[in-house]
């Protein structure tokens, strides 16, 4: 069974940790850990979106229903742009497919622009329609303070990225003749200035790493690369 969201990309293979929500009765006989799920993406198609596929695989004695709750985050504000939920039913030894397309977060110029993110979680059930807890909200809070030291970074990051274009137009005009001095000013004021831009970048990797620490097992967010690395 294959599902296509198209909300809005092929990079990243990563494997999820199951999170299983179902009522307290079944969860006390039925134990879905022989139902795996993977988000794999896919190769690089469009510099407009990226492509993933949720993959679910049944290996348990007999067929089960499912049903996901995916939520598209906007990577600049981390609010829910939209919910989807689709469902289905997988037999043994058989997969079902869920396939996402994320769009770059802004159509116009942003620094360090990013595609969007989503969150992912499944139920499932032997008999009727499984029931399915949508975390993204309760996640971003969690991961709140973080987000706006990120911000915070970021924004300095811009300033100095605005100074060092603001200094090359300002020091190093181009005639259009002396190419090999212009380039050789450029070089001298980005070299001036690259020990600050290592910093933010450091800083901007220690933090993400923070964010995929938090709550690794519901609050994992997938996708939100650079459109522009």
């Amino acid at each position: 069974m294959n599902n296509r969201i198209k909300a809005g990309i092929p990079a990243i293979l990563a494997i999820a940790s199951l999170v299983v929500t179902s009522s307290a009765t079944q969860a006390a006989e039925i134990d879905f850990s022989c139902m795996e799920y993977r988000v794999w993406g896919k190769n690089h198609v469009s510099d407009r979106y990226r492509e993933f596929d949720v993959v679910l695989e049944n290996r348990c004695p007999g067929p089960a229903n499912w049903s996901m709750c995916i939520e598209r985050m906007d990577p600049h504000t981390n609010k829910v742009l939209e919910t989807h939920t689709p469902s289905g039913r997988v037999l043994p030894e058989k997969k079902a497919r869920v396939n996402l397309q994320l769009k770059r977060g802004s159509n116009e110029w942003v620094f360090r622009d990013r595609f969007q993110e989503f969150y992912v979680n499944i139920g499932y059930s032997v008999n009727g329609a499984p029931s399915v807890q949508c975390y993204a909200r309760q996640c971003e809070e969690k991961k709140k303070g973080l987000r706006a030291r990120i911000r915070a970074n970021e924004k300095a990051w811009e300033q100095t990225y605005n100074k060092i274009n603001s200094l090359i137009a300002e020091e190093c005009p181009d005639s259009g003749w002396d190419q090999t001095t212009r380039k050789e000013c450029e070089r001298e004021i980005r070299e001036a200035q690259q020990a600050q831009i290592e910093l933010y970048d450091e800083n901007d990797v220690l933090l993400r790493e923070q964010i995929a620490a938090v709550d690794p097992l519901r609050c994992q967010a997938w996708s939100g690369e650079l459109t522009d690395p």
